[in-house]
């Protein structure tokens, strides 16, 4: 079908911007409604409002892809018992399935990460939701800390730096 351009309260855009894989009822003029998903959402860069919203009609019998946010759950062992640190690489990755099967979000239990341990794509298994992301995509990791070592000045350059600085290239004039 051809595009309907429509305008609509900023506020009720509001109410549907945490939710970017969600069903949304459009209804048009009191009369026709639709189902649809958002497929581009735009900001004012200035004020961070939503200014442009694309919305993609849907069937419900039709299997659509969509982007779905990436959830960590938990706290990595090697974060609490190694000191390392949790890096999350991909926050979004796409599905498709039917509209009504669009999870909210997709929950990745990183509780038994150790240091050097990675989630990937392939790690997720979801019903009624074929995963279209490549499978090698790391979720998360966890890395071993950087350890700045200062830098140690022996006694004899602390002596040289405090000496005076040799002038390179002047003859006596004398």
């Amino acid at each position: 079908e051809e595009s309907i351009p429509f305008s609509v309260d900023r506020n009720a855009i509001q109410t549907i911007i945490g939710h970017e894989s969600a069903l949304i009822d459009i209804t048009f003029d009191g009369k026709s409604s639709k189902k649809c998903v958002i497929r581009e959402l735009q900001f004012d860069p200035l004020t961070s409002q939503p200014i442009h919203i694309d919305l993609l009609g849907i069937k419900m019998t039709e299997k659509i892809s969509v982007t779905v946010p990436v959830h960590l759950v938990g706290t990595p062992v090697g974060v609490k018992t190694g000191g390392g640190v949790l890096q999350h690489q991909t926050r979004e990755i796409e599905v498709q399935c039917l509209p009504s099967d669009i999870p909210d979000a997709i929950e990745v239990d990183i509780t038994e990460l150790e240091i050097g341990d990675g989630a990937f794509v392939s790690d997720i298994d979801i019903e009624k939701v074929e995963i279209l992301s490549d499978s090698e995509l790391v979720i998360a990791n966890v890395v071993a800390p950087r350890l700045v070592e200062e830098e140690t000045v022996s006694e004899e350059e602390e002596l040289e730096e405090g000496a005076e600085p040799e002038i390179v290239g002047k003859e006596d004039e004398e």
